[in-house]
């Protein structure tokens, strides 16, 4: 029977553990989260599976980083805001799941193309930082109409089952609303506390929980209040604006190693 140290060398489990304390800060609230899954990608053995078995070794510790954030946040969340989303997001998940997750789905993402599309999105949240006050500017500072609720909750639904990549349009939708910092980190976590949990169900029905995975999971538990509280205190005390550049600039880097790596086949 193969053990964990069998699978990861030392070199991978240290940069899985980064990957990990980086979402952790990402669910605390301080918007670095989007670098982990391209780096865990990055570091990913071949003989832990494919990029799909990525996705499903993060989920268990979203769910779990997203009770910890809940519990910080939980005197913050504005639910009346976050509420309108879950419907569509729910079906979003069952559309992509249908599509993609399941062996017998009608659209297969080989790995080659689920890299190219992770670095993609990588990329892309890069661009949307950057671009974020212009972006917002053409989005009315009015509180969010049902078709938009609808529309931004089914894309988040689509894109968090595929890449968990549902960051920048939860941003898109809760930022024009004028809301405090603490008010729209607290909503953000409320609504991906819902999210996830609702993926848990296809992920675990199509197969993608492995015992090593899970195992790997255990093993990175004790990060995960650590780097909620990291990310927690950050939104409290830090501008943070000089880190926040170095992750996007980490995060473009990454992206673009993937981009080239499933390009390249």
């Amino acid at each position: 029977m193969r053990t964990i140290f069998d699978i990861y060398s030392s070199t991978q489990l240290i940069w899985v553990a980064v990957s990990i304390f980086l979402m952790g800060m990402g669910k605390g609230g301080f918007p670095i989260g989007a670098v982990a899954l391209p780096l865990l990608v990055l570091v990913w053995p071949e003989q832990a599976g494919d990029t799909k078995k990525v996705a499903a070794f993060m989920l268990p510790m979203l769910c779990v980083m997203d009770c910890f954030a809940v519990g910080f946040y939980r005197n913050h969340i504005d639910w009346r805001r976050v509420l309108p989303l879950v419907p569509m997001a729910v079906l979003g998940v069952a559309t992509a799941s249908v599509l993609f997750l399941f062996g017998d789905s009608f659209v297969h993402l080989s790995d080659r193309w689920l890299k190219l599309m992770i670095g993609l999105i990588g990329l892309m949240f890069v661009a949307y930082q950057i671009c974020r006050k212009l972006i917002l500017n053409r989005l009315s500072d009015s509180e969010p109409t049902r078709r938009k609720a609808h529309g931004f909750g089914f894309s988040a639904g689509v894109t968090s089952t595929l890449a968990h990549a549902a960051a920048p349009l939860a941003q898109m939708y809760f930022l024009p609303q004028g809301l405090g910092k603490m008010t729209l980190a607290a909503s953000m976590a409320g609504f991906f506390f819902i999210l996830n949990l609702v993926k848990v169900i296809p992920y675990f029905f199509s197969g993608q929980f492995t015992r090593e995975g899970m195992t790997l999971c255990a093993m990175m538990l004790p990060l995960i209040p650590v780097g909620v509280a990291a990310g927690f205190t950050s939104v409290r005390m830090m501008k943070g604006d000089t880190y926040r550049l170095f992750i996007h600039i980490i995060l473009f880097c990454t992206s673009c190693v993937l981009i080239q790596r499933a390009l390249a086949g």
